[in-house]
């Protein structure tokens, strides 16, 4: 496998990308891996290398970098956690939309990355920037991802769930059942528009907590599987025929 770190502009100003992909001179098809609440960590780059085995150039870049620079959360305390939903409010998925067309652009300097239909999966907060994406450029994103997603189902007039229902791509939602931070009872909107779809599919995993798909403190391993399991199928159906 191969990794690399680049700094892009942005109207912003500077970004940080992160990309691994199979070894090989590619051309590989793209999935965007937007990242979960506590910043691109450890745990993270593990799940973007489990997809890029698949035959993936996956990349991600840093949703806080207007803040500072690769954000990750540090601990667990109060003080961790305020500090980590201050950024996450603070980030709107306007500028996380600008940003994904500055790494879009980005992306035909690198020979590695195909230029097919693209894929993209969300984890936590990124889940909605993954159901937002595809609202905004489903031409472009054939399937979506969302796991233990925040923030997809709400009140607002441009919530990110009422995207699903005119996209004719592939989409795969998980929760946790156990999950109350942002439990799946919260988002029955968001569930029966998925699985209308005549490839969509929403899954509530036994057992898992938020945070499950991610390496680290809430991983759980059976939920995990399965996902990406999933995904693995849809990724290849969509990207690669």
């Amino acid at each position: 496998m191969q990794t690399r770190n680049e700094t892009i502009e942005t109207p912003d100003g500077p970004m940080g990308l992160y990309s691994v992909r199979p070894d090989g001179d590619g051309p590989f098809p793209v999935v965007v891996s937007f990242h979960h609440g506590p910043g691109l960590d450890d745990g993270s780059k593990e799940t973007m290398a489990r997809i890029a085995e698949w035959g993936y150039y996956v990349v991600s870049h840093d949703r806080y970098h207007r803040e500072e620079e690769w954000y990750t959360m540090a601990g667990r305390d109060d003080a961790a956690v305020q500090k980590m939903f201050g950024l996450i409010m603070a980030t709107g998925e306007d500028m996380v939309s600008r940003d994904l067309t500055a790494l879009l652009e980005w992306l035909p300097s690198d020979a590695a990355a195909g230029t097919g239909p693209m894929g993209c999966i969300g984890y936590c907060i990124g889940a909605r920037s993954s159901l937002v994406t595809i609202g905004e450029r489903a031409d472009q994103f054939r399937a979506a991802v969302g796991l233990h997603p925040s923030f997809c189902t709400t009140d607002a007039p441009d919530s990110p769930h009422l995207g699903v229902a005119p996209y004719t791509g592939s989409i795969y939602i998980g929760f946790g059942a156990a999950d109350t931070m942002q439990p799946a009872s919260d988002n029955g909107p968001l569930i029966d528009a998925t699985n209308a779809l005549d490839k969509g599919e929403a899954e509530i995993h036994e057992g898992a907590d938020h945070g499950f798909g991610v390496h680290g403190g809430g991983y759980h391993a059976a939920a995990a599987d399965r996902s990406y399991e999933r995904v693995e199928v849809m990724f290849d159906r969509e990207l690669k025929s």
